[in-house]
């Protein structure tokens, strides 16, 4: 006994080769939505300051008597990835390297009261910032929730301080993220920094 077997036409081809397109056609425009939705910005001007900023949209803003800026990412886990920025008058006669190094100490001194297990890394030069020189800080700390009652586990916060001089002043742009992101959210801060507008 023999067994037919079914015989595909051309037509079963091309309806192969369509679904296989419209597939592919999905996942480019799915790709291609998701990158339009990331590069979203939202601005932040300060005229007293001369800061204008463009931060990743959706964030929420945060006042604080002490940064000039500050920007929360609402859904990156129990220690929210952070965006701030200080600034600092300063003489506009003074060496450079000097100064922005002095900027991120005084950052460093207050940044080691927010949490424990304060621990300052390196202090180096960085890349150029619309043709000004920079200086990098690295560090890392420990954040414990402040509710005795909570069953947190305390989180271990990576950050990172670029300081530019501008005039009279000097800006630090601070990162601060839990450490299982820190590399990735880098990234984004270093386009953050790159992207601002100082007059």
């Amino acid at each position: 006994m023999t067994v037919k077997r079914p015989v595909r036409i051309r037509r079963d081809r091309y309806a192969d080769w369509a679904v296989i397109g419209v597939l592919v056609l999905a996942l480019l425009l799915g790709w291609a939505v998701k990158v339009w939705a990331e590069g979203q910005r939202d601005a932040f001007s300060d005229a007293e300051t001369g800061l204008t900023l463009r931060y990743p949209h959706g964030w929420f803003l945060r006042a604080d008597d002490k940064l000039a800026f500050q920007a929360l990412a609402p859904d990156s886990g129990q220690f929210k990835t952070t965006y701030q920025v200080r600034v600092r008058p300063v003489g506009a006669s003074g060496d450079i390297t000097p100064t922005l190094t002095i900027a991120l100490n005084d950052a460093s001194l207050s940044r080691a009261q927010e949490g424990t297990a304060y621990r300052l890394f390196d202090i180096d030069p960085g890349k150029d910032l619309g043709g000004q020189p920079t200086m990098e800080a690295t560090y890392v700390y420990v954040v414990e929730s402040i509710d005795l009652f909570s069953q947190r586990m305390p989180v271990v916060v990576m950050g990172l301080d670029v300081a530019v001089m501008r005039a009279d002043q000097v800006y630090v742009f601070s990162l601060l993220a839990d450490k299982d992101v820190f590399d990735e959210a880098q990234k984004e801060f270093r386009r953050f920094v790159k992207s601002a507008d100082i007059q």
